[in-house]
């Protein structure tokens, strides 16, 4: 990419990173037919004062996708390509130098992965680059105490247009603008974060941080056809009927999590943020949609655990856990166990692959890339008490929120 983009930076925009929150733009939008979308992108941008706000002549732009596997639009796994289409007309308007890349979760089929989802066919048909963030060096970087390195591809850009997929999430209960910056990592390297920061907490801290490292950005959150229930990639799509806009990605999600009741403190990277006076006072333009019911994934319910003392949490950890379990209908292809970041799976030479318990550390990662969706994630039996116990009591819990 450096090749491609001109030397000198072009910041027109404060980076969310040192400038003030900002606001979140909501607009309706009911399909993806391009007429209905095109107008819908305008109305989302307008409040942020459009486009030519954030771009000028010359600038260097990464436009990042969810592209998180070889799926097909009506998924909803991935990114409508038809949304990544008008932004890129609207970059290039604006004079911008355009790019698009993502990292997958299975690099060696990346081209797989581009045809499918149809980024291939949108990027070719609009004539600009469409690149794994392998494509580019590293460069490692350490910020709020975590390390990790990070393609120069996002790096270098003088902005990053955010394009992710709104989902549930099985690990981080809500995937969307922050959780999306995760991409900018490449894949075998993504794995390996998963294994070193393998509780909750501390991987919401790792995808907080970087997104705090990046790049000036903007994000339009694709929640036109979203996914609900075991997400990212085994759920259900959902019609939300939405986009939304901001030049903060956690001051967008928030937003989200206001929208589709999702308490923000069960989302790891979002957890005490909503008390801060600067995303209390956000602002909202548009047309704010009216979710009525959003589905969770079910294993995150931890209510009556979160309401233990810190010492009883730690005596009683090894008991606390969430691991894959393997449906019959497994086609026996073996992403599971490539995806593993800790090797705790195995195929077998007939049935289901098989799993190593204690050495599993619930990352997620299988049930992520399973084509068949025959993986779900299963609690231990002191979290299935939790949820008995929660129930008696009429206490809410994700499962029923």
């Amino acid at each position: 990419m450096d090749n491609l983009l001109p030397a000198k930076p072009c910041r027109v925009v404060d980076s969310q990173v040192h400038g003030p929150p900002t606001g979140v733009a909501f607009a309706r939008c009911n399909g993806y037919d391009s007429g209905v979308l095109s107008a819908a992108l305008d109305r989302v941008l307008a409040p942020l004062g459009g486009m030519t706000a954030f771009v000028r002549s010359g600038c260097r732009v990464l436009v990042k996708p969810n592209l998180l596997t070889d799926r097909p639009p009506e998924a909803a796994v991935t990114t409508h390509p038809e949304l990544v289409r008008q932004v890129i007309r609207r970059l290039k308007a604006a004079g911008a130098v355009v790019v698009v890349a993502d990292s997958p979760a299975f690099v060696t089929q990346v081209e797989q992965v581009w045809r499918v989802t149809g980024m291939q066919a949108v990027c070719a048909e609009e004539g600009v680059p469409l690149l794994c963030m392998e494509a580019a060096p590293l460069t490692t970087l350490s910020h709020d105490g975590y390390t990790f390195s990070v393609s120069n591809l996002a790096l270098n850009a003088d902005l990053i247009v955010n394009l992710p997929k709104v989902k549930s999430h099985s690990l981080t209960v809500l995937t969307a603008a922050v959780k999306n910056f995760y991409g900018v990592i490449p894949g075998h390297l993504k794995t390996e974060l998963h294994k070193t920061h393998a509780r909750p907490e501390r991987f919401g801290g790792l995808v907080r941080a970087i997104c705090r490292a990046m790049p000036t950005s903007l994000t339009i959150a694709d929640g036109v056809l979203a996914m609900e229930g075991d997400g990212p990639s085994s759920g259900t799509p959902v019609p939300l009927n939405f986009l939304a806009a901001s030049a903060d990605p956690f001051a967008l999600d928030l937003a989200l999590c206001d929208v589709l009741r999702i308490d923000p403190e069960q989302v790891p990277y979002l957890v005490g943020l909503s008390h801060t006076p600067d995303y209390t006072a956000r602002v909202r333009y548009g047309e704010c949609p009216d979710v009525a019911r959003f589905r969770l994934p079910r294993n995150t319910s931890r209510l009556v655990l979160n309401l233990l003392p810190d010492w009883l949490v730690r005596r009683i950890g090894k008991l606390i856990w969430f691991r894959p379990a393997f449906g019959s209908a497994c086609v026996r292809c073996g992403k599971c166990v490539t995806a593993c970041p800790v090797h705790a799976i195995a195929l077998r030479p007939r049935g289901v692959p098989i799993l190593n318990g204690p050495a599993c550390i619930g990352c997620c990662c299988c049930h992520e890339v399973c084509p068949a969706h025959v993986i779900t994630i299963r609690p231990s039996p002191i979290v299935r008490l939790e949820r008995r116990v929660a129930r008696a009591f009429a206490m809410p819990t994700q499962d029923d929120a």
